[in-house]
């Protein structure tokens, strides 16, 4: 079983990482095979999706390349931190270039079908906001990712946690969390 886990974070030293890393130490334990696709790597930049006619869109070595790690992963991971409610716009891109209509969905008398079904994905997220605001606002977020994203697509949203308050934790609270997602990673 393949996993890709993809980040979004423009520092080396973002948590985004740290909670990779434990996800992949976990997997592999488990007999996966893993691969950590970091978004804002030189090797993996993709320029904004541009577009004249939404019947042709444009396709290049880049959103082949990550098309076949999606094909030929099991599962997708995506690690990333929440700003403006959001994800960064680095995958946003990710998601728009490469979860194409004729790869990832297609329409049948008008409706969507997933192309991607048989796939699990999860979803971590960081946050500096403080617990109630989450509380409060996450679940449209979360509804994005598992309706109208992953399970669009076909693919099934296994867990989406949420680390918040971040700026604020000690060191004692970030290894908690990262045993969170190394038991998450190992079930």
């Amino acid at each position: 079983m393949k996993t890709l886990i993809i980040t979004a974070h423009p520092s080396k030293f973002g948590f985004t990482h740290k909670i990779a890393a434990e996800y992949s130490k976990a997997a592999i334990e488990k007999g996966r095979e893993v691969e950590i696709l970091d978004l804002y790597s030189p090797e993996n930049k993709q320029d904004f999706l541009i577009f004249e006619n939404i019947k042709v869109m444009p396709f290049d070595a880049t959103v082949e390349r990550m098309q076949a790690k999606i094909s030929e992963s099991h599962e997708l991971v995506f690690i990333f931190p929440l700003w403006w409610y959001g994800e960064p716009a680095v995958m946003k891109n990710f998601w728009d270039k490469n979860f194409a209509a004729r790869f990832a969905y297609h329409y049948v008398n008008g409706r969507p079908v997933g192309l991607l079904n048989g796939k699990t994905a999860r979803v971590f997220f960081t946050s500096d906001g403080a617990w109630y605001y989450q509380w409060l606002l996450l679940q449209p977020v979360r509804n994005i990712w598992w309706l109208t994203r992953l399970g669009f697509c076909g693919i099934k949203m296994k867990s989406f946690v949420v680390f918040s308050s971040m700026r604020t934790r000690d060191e004692k609270k970030r290894n908690e969390f990262l045993a969170k997602v190394y038991k998450i990673a190992k079930g």
